[in-house]
């Protein structure tokens, strides 16, 4: 098969496979990405040789800053939009100046990842309040009662481990990394435009983060409500892409 017929294959899955993701068809869209992925290594071509720079760079976009600050810790909605971002082929950054978060990635992906995230910040502080409220009535029957700094931190152990159980919940749903091309495409693509934006990264050694706190009931509260969230997606009459969320 000769390059530019191949390139004309690649080009045609490429499409498939953003199509299949814009109406959910995640098991399309990664047999699209593998055979992309096959191509690429057996006719030793890149993204750049399928691409021009224009549709590179269009490709991409950078949401605008959303606040990590809040008052059980900004840990929890950093590690939340962090897990949504890298499965929904995004990353998120945090700006060394000010401590905001951003998104970058293709801008449909974008949308998806922003409103996700924006949902499950009231899903899991309506649900924290649930099971906090189903706790201390269990220590009351016991003749307990939680401190201010006992609820406090039983608020913030539970969004911690609301993160992790989500992080669970699309490890049980998607195939690997290694079998599909989809991740390093976007990952690649999004590189770009961190070098094309002159963003550098941060490249001083990070202090570890100190031993915190964590009250075991209520992370795994979190991370089984993280677990349960519902994460197909839907298309409403033709308007953008809406995420449907079920308990």
């Amino acid at each position: 098969m000769e390059k530019e017929n191949v390139i004309n294959k690649i080009r045609k899955l490429l499409r498939l496979q953003f199509n299949a993701e814009k109406i959910g068809s995640t098991g399309e869209a990664y047999q699209a990405a593998k055979m992309v992925r096959k191509l690429l290594m057996d006719y030793n071509l890149s993204l750049g040789d399928i691409e021009d720079e224009e549709e590179k760079k269009s490709s991409m976009t950078e949401s605008e800053d959303m606040i990590a600050a809040d008052k059980y810790g900004n840990i929890w909605k950093k590690k939340l939009l962090s897990v949504i971002a890298s499965n929904n082929l995004c990353k998120m950054y945090t700006r060394t100046h000010n401590g905001k978060m951003f998104i970058i990635g293709a801008e449909e992906n974008v949308v998806v990842v922003k409103e996700f995230y924006i949902y499950l910040l009231k899903v899991f502080r309506r649900l924290v309040i649930e099971r906090f409220n189903e706790s201390a009535n269990a220590y009351m029957i016991e003749g307990k009662r939680y401190t201010d700094k006992g609820k406090n931190l039983f608020f913030r152990s539970y969004l911690e481990g609301v993160s992790d159980g989500l992080q669970e919940n699309y490890d049980s749903m998607k195939p690997t990394s290694e079998e599909t091309a989809l991740m390093v495409v976007h990952n690649d693509r999004i590189e770009d435009f961190l070098v094309d934006h002159g963003y550098k990264m941060d490249s001083r050694k990070k202090r570890a983060p100190r031993r915190r706190e964590v009250l075991g009931e209520a992370y795994e509260a979190g991370a089984e409500d993280g677990r349960k969230v519902n994460l197909s997606k839907q298309l409403d009459n033709k308007k953008n892409e809406q995420l449907k969320i079920e308990f």
